[in-house]
């Protein structure tokens, strides 16, 4: 793969792609049906790396996730997976890649049990990662290991959300596109989360993070974007997180 020099839109935050990106997106516009919802969205994650993506409710940030799986009615620019040009590809072929999505409304199967919906997902044919087994799963969950013969509908919501993103990890993907995980969740649920995404950090996934709660994503990112009216508004590195906290308080009532 060349790698080319990309410009930021921002003077925060300019740096080189390079061939250890994992997700690049450049000029992205996404539609619903005659709503134009996001315009020109530029964002990267380098392998590893954790990517928040900061806006209220209405910026785009679902959206964004939606355009990158291809989920969206339509949409144009470049949206490029470990360099691979998916804007013309189908939500499946994203899949391949190893891109796994957590929306917010989950898709838990109530009718199966806990350990049913984990032996669902297929293999990823394409995807560079190794699928979690089981164990592993319950190793980064204990509370799934506790409820495995549970009905979904028995599970409570932390325990669906973690059910979720372990639904994920059996797949293989190893990008992770997560949206709004923390929402509603009890504290201790929220830091079960916040430890689960430290530690597939460690082992080198890469997790762009849509979140209304700061307080969750902040401690966990390496670079920011704040998301207003469908772009990207501001982009900046952890280290200057404490420099943008006025202007993150305007934005985003926080």
């Amino acid at each position: 793969m060349n790698c080319s020099h990309i410009e930021d839109l921002h003077d925060d935050v300019n740096v080189a792609a390079t061939c250890e990106d994992a997700l690049r997106v450049t000029g992205l516009e996404a539609w619903y049906g005659e709503s134009h919802i996001l315009h020109g969205v530029e964002l990267r994650a380098a392998r590893g790396e954790v990517v928040t993506l900061l806006g209220r409710n209405g910026s785009g940030r679902s959206t964004t996730l939606k355009a990158i799986m291809g989920l969206t009615d339509t949409r144009s620019g470049s949206v490029r997976i470990d360099g691979h040009e998916t804007i013309s590809g189908q939500p499946q072929t994203v899949a391949r890649l190893g891109v796994g999505y957590c929306p917010e409304e989950r898709g838990i199967f109530a009718a199966l049990s806990c350990e049913e919906n984990l032996l669902l997902p297929p293999r990823l044919r394409d995807a560079k990662g190794t699928p979690m087994s089981l164990e592993e799963i319950y190793a980064m969950f204990p509370n799934l290991a506790e409820r495995r013969a549970s009905q979904g509908t028995r599970l409570s919501g932390g325990e669906q959300q973690m059910l979720a993103i372990a639904r994920i990890l059996r797949t293989g993907a190893d990008i992770l596109l997560l949206d709004e995980i923390s929402e509603g969740l009890a504290p201790v649920i929220v830091q079960t989360l916040a430890r689960v995404i430290r530690l597939l950090k460690a082992r080198g996934f890469t997790i762009l993070l849509v979140e209304q709660n700061f307080r969750f994503a902040a401690p966990l990112a390496d670079r920011f974007y704040v998301m207003e009216h469908g772009r990207i508004v501001d982009a900046f590195e952890s280290a200057r997180l404490v420099e943008k906290a006025a202007k993150l308080q305007a934005l985003l009532n926080i």
